[in-house]
């Protein structure tokens, strides 16, 4: 399995080390979310986020990129860490 890991999750995260995982961040800043939909679609990518929109589109949608939905929208920077370091 890959992923592509959202921007709205830090990439520094040490569960995210391996060479599984690519970065929206590493296409620079604005990248649309449509745009990161559609490349994990064709890619066979499984979007890991804490974007909501993603979960709408996949449940309406008939293609669909797998997606992982992290409802984590209060949680700053030393959270996640924390959160993210139980697995």
């Amino acid at each position: 399995m890959k992923f592509l890991v959202d921007a709205n999750l830090p990439r520094n995260l040490t569960c995210f080390k391996s060479g599984d995982f690519y970065f929206v961040t590493d296409w620079g800043d604005g990248f649309p979310d449509k745009g990161i939909w559609d490349y994990a679609l064709k890619n066979d990518l499984i979007i890991l986020t804490r974007d909501s929109d993603y979960f709408y589109w996949m449940i309406q949608a008939k293609n669909a990129p797998k997606v992982v939905y992290f409802k984590l929208q209060q949680l700053g920077k030393k959270e996640l860490e924390e959160y993210f370091s139980f697995y």
